[in-house]
């Protein structure tokens, strides 16, 4: 286990945003695993289309 130190504002915008049975380590778990789901997570509609695979290619390009 670690401590950590978040502003103020942070830690109301975790609180809100969680739901009431969860910690808040579960909270951010879940935060963090939403932003590394990915394209398809967002693009959902497009699983199957190409467009998916040249968007992907395009943002890596992009990427410094």
């Amino acid at each position: 286990m670690k401590t950590i130190t978040i502003r103020e504002s942070t830690y109301e915008n975790l609180r809100r945003m969680k739901e009431p049975d969860m910690s808040f380590s579960d909270a951010v778990d879940l935060l963090l695993r939403s932003r590394s789901a990915g394209l398809e997570r967002r693009f959902g509609a497009l699983a199957g289309s190409t467009a998916l695979d040249e968007i992907e290619v395009f943002v890596s390009r992009t990427k410094p």
